[in-house]
């Protein structure tokens, strides 16, 4: 191993989508990063099976838009039904023409993932060493020193910082002797992953059977593949639920059998709800927990690996500033305090769909059916309430690096994601994603003092004039008109927006906000 592969920016434990796209997101600003994964192989079958328009961006902002497409399809909407087929909930995914990608895309995650590798191969400052396990980790003052194993025996590797994204079972995670805060949630379901020799004869669904019966749930897992799942049922034991003649007998629920598929993998598993009471080693440490390392939960939103990725989108472009020597190192403690609130409020969404689609006790699913019909109607006919179902990862942050009054109660308009429109950039068409971008109605130069222009620059920041020619659909105008209530919103890295200023004094404070923000020490 050379030195540089010894002595590099950012060490990231766990080469899984989550650790992949922060390793691509940090190579692409031209950081040194080195991987340590101990599997020498990618995993070739399927676990996460869907992603939101969020990712979606996410991933077509590190260059992988087009190798999904052959992978992924369109998520139309979310039904549970009960056990006698009644509509109990059903919620329409729509393609918002605000946004480039849908609210929802079923994928196949080797797909994903050889996407994903294919793109960090093309980084010359990313590395990734296979077949390392991490076995012993190290922080000084100014670094962090990772020992690994490998066939050869042991090494060791240091990093100004450290990430880890090695799953569930983290490694990075044991080592801090992190508490973790966990639900009281806890269920045994399996999942089989079946290739049907008939696509057709099995369409994509998004439906979770809430059958007392047999709990049950019918996804699409990309095409011509399909995932389908089964709660252990009470009086069955845990051996005899995880074997493949009972994953053979509870795929007859959906008409699947040897004749008419192939079963790729069945894997019984304990859903659970939990979140690290801490995703970073102190309140100056230079190691982070992310994704499964820093939380975990039942799948029946979706959101476990999206979660991930949002929680690396948001540590990224904080690491590149610090390391770049733009930003202090207290901009690192708005990670934990942004990131851990959002994920826990998803590990919740996640935990009451487990339990409303798991309910085996039929007096509770009676009580449970009666609710819900009443509430949305027994025609079966979807909603089309944006607020009626929660969208993880879209719901406004209030704590963090926002617009903050003197007394720093927040005061930012709404710090949700600025929509993906058309616009006449030449490369992806996207106006923001690397940099601080300040969107604005008017021309920039009557809102904004010369030298707060020149600090954001030097942020690698740059304003944007929305004239109809930049904004050709007039989308972006029309969302500061309508939803910011202000001429002029300045977004974040990753999306949010940081807040808004009418006037030339309101814009001098809403800068000047950001960069003592952003210059904050430990």
């Amino acid at each position: 191993m050379n030195q540089d592969a010894m002595d590099v920016d950012v060490l990231v434990v766990g080469y899984g989508p989550v650790g992949q796209v922060l390793s691509i997101m940090l190579a692409q600003r031209g950081w040194r990063v080195t991987v340590v994964e101990k599997y020498l192989q990618p995993y070739n079958l399927p676990r996460a099976v869907s992603f939101d328009r969020h990712v979606g961006r996410i991933l077509g902002k590190i260059g992988v838009a087009d190798a999904l497409a052959p992978v992924s399809e369109l998520t139309k909407d979310y039904v549970v039904v009960n056990g006698d087929g009644r509509t109990l909930m059903h919620y329409e995914l729509n393609h918002d023409d605000r946004h480039r990608w849908p609210e929802a895309t079923s994928f196949y995650q080797p797909g994903l993932e050889s996407a994903l590798v294919e793109r960090g191969d093309q980084l010359p400052s990313l590395r990734v060493l296979r077949g390392y396990e991490a076995v012993g980790l190290t922080e000084k003052e100014d670094s962090v020193h990772l020992t690994v194993r490998a066939a050869a025996g042991e090494q060791a590797l240091s990093a100004r910082w450290l990430v880890g994204c090695d799953g569930a079972n983290s490694f990075v995670r044991r080592h801090l002797d992190v508490p973790v805060s966990a639900s009281d949630y806890a269920a045994d379901w399996m999942a089989c992953d079946v290739m049907p020799h008939d696509p057709e004869a099995f369409p994509s669904q998004n439906v979770q059977v809430a059958d007392v019966a047999q709990p049950r749930v019918d996804l699409s897992a990309g095409p011509r593949h399909s995932r389908w799942e089964f709660l252990r049922m009470p009086g069955q034991s845990f051996e005899d639920f995880d074997t493949v003649e009972n994953a053979w007998r509870l795929l007859t629920h959906f008409g699947v059998t040897p004749d008419n598929a192939t079963l790729q993998r069945y894997v019984a598993y304990t859903c659970l709800g939990r979140n690290a009471d801490r995703w970073r080693s102190d309140d100056s440490g230079r190691v982070f927990l992310a994704g499964d390392a820093a939380h975990v939960m039942p799948p029946h939103a979706g959101q476990g690996m999206c979660t991930g990725i949002r929680d690396v989108a948001n540590l990224a472009w904080k690491l590149d500033l610090v390391l770049a020597g733009s930003a202090g190192e207290g901009l690192l403690g708005t990670y934990e305090a942004e990131r851990r609130p959002d994920a826990q409020r998803t590990v919740d969404l996640s935990v009451s769909l487990g339990e409303l689609i798991g309910t085996v006790d039929p007096v509770i699913a009676g009580y449970r059916d009666s609710a819900l019909l009443a509430a949305h109607g027994s025609d079966g006919a979807p909603s089309h309430d944006p607020e009626a179902f929660a969208r993880p990862g879209e719901e406004a942050l209030t704590a963090g690096l926002f617009q903050h009054a003197p007394d720093s109660l927040f005061t930012g308009p709404d710090s949700r994601m600025v929509p993906q429109a058309r616009t006449d950039r030449a490369d992806d068409g996207e106006l923001c994603g690397r940099a601080f971008v300040l969107l604005s109605l008017e021309d920039p130069q009557t809102l904004v003092e010369p030298a707060l222009a020149d600090q954001l620059a030097a942020l690698g920041g740059s304003i944007v004039h929305l004239t109809p020619d930049v904004d050709i659909d007039g989308t972006y105008r029309t969302w500061l008109r309508e939803e910011v209530g202000a001429p002029s919103a300045l977004i974040r890295p990753d999306f949010h927006v940081y807040g808004a200023a009418t006037t030339r004094s309101e814009m001098t404070a809403l800068l000047n906000g950001l960069f003592t923000g952003i210059s904050a020490r430990p």
